[in-house]
């Protein structure tokens, strides 16, 4: 039994993403349920098609990690398992990452590990990779702390004293509970739609926080 949480805004794909979601959830044993967590700010593509298993939940404060983090107060099951809605993260391989919580504490993709792939930019890679950097000085055994593809129990989250701002929810879960972890190698799709969220200025704020906090 399985949550799925994915936080959602101005994406514009969101429609066929949720369709490949649940026909991959059908295959895969037990209960689960989607939890979409739309924030506050939403303006551009606010109606999210209706699915069984499906909830659509308002998130305030508007940024990622406190959408993630009300997902996670939310969720009904025990497995639990975040995946953006851009389509960016391989659907396909949810059911081994679920599996894998039968054996594992937390399963996160990575572009870093063999079979995995950054598909970006020569600049946004090398950014990339001096975050890794730091975050190994800093005790992270992640080998993409970046990654918001991930599955993790939820008595290991109720370890987290969290501090939802500009941290990786991944990455933060990882320094603060060290749980028993694996990784699966993971190819990113190229993002056709919408505008990523992510940038320099966010990488400089996570470096901070992971500091002073």
């Amino acid at each position: 039994m399985s949550t799925i949480v994915v936080p959602c805004r101005d994406e514009p794909g969101i429609p066929t993403f949720l369709h490949r979601l649940h026909e991959v959830m059908l295959a895969v044993p037990g209960h689960y349920e989607v939890l979409v967590m739309m924030g506050d700010r939403e303006t551009l593509y606010p109606e999210v098609p209706d699915h069984p298993n499906q909830r659509v939940i308002k998130t305030y404060g508007d940024t990622l990690e406190r959408s993630i983090l009300t997902g996670f107060s939310t969720a009904q099951w025990n497995k639990i398992l975040c995946i953006d809605a851009d389509d960016y993260h391989p659907v396909g391989k949810i059911p081994e990452m679920i599996k894998l919580l039968d054996t594992y504490e937390m399963v996160a993709g990575s572009r870093y590990i063999p079979g995995g792939e950054l598909n970006m930019s020569w600049f946004r890679g090398l950014v990339s990779r001096c975050f890794v950097l730091y975050a190994h000085l800093l005790g992270s055994r992640l080998s993409d702390p970046m990654t918001g593809f991930f599955a993790v129990r939820k008595e290991i989250i109720d370890k987290v004293v969290f501090k939802p701002f500009t941290w990786k929810t991944c990455l933060e879960i990882d320094m603060k509970a060290k749980p028993r972890l694996t990784e699966i190698p993971i190819v990113p799709k190229s993002r056709t739609a919408g505008v990523s969220k992510s940038s320099i200025k966010v990488g400089l704020k996570i470096m901070r926080d992971i500091v002073c906090g």
